[in-house]
């Protein structure tokens, strides 16, 4: 560990390096002693072995290479699907039969849980004997803190004063811990831009092989069936896919010089769009077309001629797509019909029509349930009112627990204080993120602080119109916000204001802005 080379610690490090050890020593020996157990009452199920063996590695890889182990995090995170990877075990609990995880029927936990579990608390533990503070200090740290309190309020309430299901509370609200969790871990232990930067290379490496699985899934589907899909992957998928498009477009349009980068994104790029294709999720589409927006007036802040030179062409080449494709059925015209049901909903098609009127009367049972208490909301573990009957879903499990409108879903969990701390976690990450985009010198870290800023801006929208608190996007959320939250000090009001007065904008901007005034 460093702080065993830090000669400020002294012979402090000496005990927390000799803790650390034994940890490990424990962990090793523990761990090897459950993993041959349940192997050796389990020998017709190999892989199960081999699957706690990657956990029992993650959680020694917490205490050795905290890093890396986030790294691999990620990427384990980005490569799940509940829909096309069923056997792949990361954020399925280890009662789910499909998975090669599969211990026990009654333990809804995942491997995810106890990784992420296990890293938040050796990170706060190290933090802690090198600061002497448990949390790091960072203008986003309250407005997370906060939110998650009120998610445990969530939980008291739904399932400790209102007696509500514990297995549905468990799997419908777990992930919103995730967000403290890989935002502790990723502010501790990424303590450079190059180290944030590895982390987003590994969740772009991580959607790239999961846009593979999923096309081997398709493929391996039978004709009837792959005829019949009208989605393939799951809810969320499409941010991930997003993630990937809008980092090749900000390594474009900011003409920032790394081949070998541009090349690999290009190359992932061909299965992603793909997959976004065939999946068909209008809210992703939606999310994607708000991000391109936001990138526009990035693009005119930073590079105000390459602003003039692309966003016009670009502009008349999709005005020219969507009329092309505006009555078109074919899988091609995805993208062009969900712009239709935004700004034509009455010329959308019959199937788009009735999903739409699902969430029309989806969101009026929702308004109503708020209404019964708007204040202390129903908690986790009870399912929203339904006063108008909604149409039969019920192969979506949770379909009575999670609605499409995850913004009002987090006021019924939490209360209208969990709803407000929502807003302003993601409101405070916005102005930091574009605070960050707007001081960055042109190179890689620009381009990874507005994909980080862009995905938050894509998350809220997401937000609006689907199911979004979910495994994976929860954890990209955590570490979106450790990247724009990154080197920014806590700081008085009034020292903001003077370092806002004194900010400097890139070279172009000032030699655009001094032209434009004589």
């Amino acid at each position: 560990m460093t702080i065993a080379n830090d000669p400020s610690t002294g012979g402090a490090s000496q005990p927390a390096d000799r803790i650390v050890w034994w940890l490990a020593y424990a962990s090793i020996v523990g761990g090897g002693l459950m993993v041959a157990a349940l192997a050796r009452r389990r020998v017709t199920e190999p892989w199960l072995g081999l699957s706690l063996v990657l956990i029992l590695l993650l959680l020694l890889g917490w205490v050795i290479r905290p890093r890396a182990t986030l790294y691999a995090t990620l990427f384990l995170v980005a490569v799940s699907d509940r829909v096309t990877v069923t056997w792949f075990p990361f954020v399925k609990n280890l009662s789910s039969r499909e998975s090669i995880s599969f211990v026990a029927d009654a333990l809804t936990i995942s491997p995810l849980d106890i990784t992420l579990a296990a890293g938040a608390l050796l990170s706060c533990l190290r933090h802690y004997a090198q600061t002497g503070k448990v949390l790091p200090r960072t203008p986003l740290t309250w407005p997370i803190v906060v939110f998650t309190a009120f998610v445990v309020y969530g939980y008291a309430r739904g399932v400790g004063m209102l007696g509500g299901d514990v297995r549905v509370a468990v799997l419908e609200g777990r992930a919103l811990f995730y967000i403290l969790m890989v935002f502790i871990i990723a502010t501790n232990e990424c303590t450079t831009d190059r180290h944030l930067r590895h982390g987003f290379y590994a969740i772009i490496g991580g959607v790239t092989v999961q846009s593979l699985l999923s096309v081997q899934y398709l493929g391996g589907l039978d004709p009837v069936d792959r005829d019949d899909l009208e989605s393939l992957t799951e809810h969320g998928s499409s941010l991930g896919h997003n993630l990937l498009i809008v980092m090749l477009l900000g390594l474009v349009l900011l003409r920032v010089k790394r081949p070998l980068l541009k090349w690999a994104l290009i190359g992932g790029l061909a299965p992603t769009v793909f997959v976004f294709f065939i999946a068909q999720r209008r809210a992703g589409v939606a999310a994607l077309v708000i991000a391109g927006l936001v990138m526009a007036i990035a693009l005119f802040w930073r590079r105000r001629t390459m602003f003039w030179s692309t966003i016009p062409i670009v502009s008349i080449v999709l005005i020219g797509y969507v009329g092309a494709f505006w009555n078109s059925t074919s899988s091609v015209a995805f993208p062009a019909q969900a712009i239709k049901t935004i700004v034509a909903p009455a010329s959308a098609s019959e199937k788009d029509q009735s999903s739409d009127l699902y969430r029309q009367v989806e969101a009026y049972n929702l308004n109503f349930t708020i209404r019964t208490s708007p204040v202390l909301g129903l908690g986790f573990g009870q399912p929203f009112y339904r006063p108008v009957a909604l149409a039969d879903i019920s192969f979506f499990e949770l379909n009575a627990y999670m609605p499409h409108n995850s913004v009002l879903w987090i006021w019924i969990k939490t209360g209208f204080g969990g709803f407000v701390a929502m807003f302003y976690m993601l409101g405070k990450a916005l102005m930091l993120g574009g605070e960050r985009v707007r001081r960055r010198t042109d190179d890689i870290d620009l381009v990874v602080a507005l994909t980080a800023t862009l995905f938050i801006v894509m998350y809220t929208t997401y937000t609006y119109v689907d199911v979004s608190w979910d495994s994976r996007n929860t954890v990209f959320l955590g570490f979106a916000f450790a990247t724009v939250a990154h080197g920014v000090p806590l700081r008085s009001r009034r020292n903001e204001g003077e370092q806002l007065q004194h900010a400097t904008p890139a070279p172009e901007a000032t030699a655009e802005l001094e032209r434009a005034q004589r």
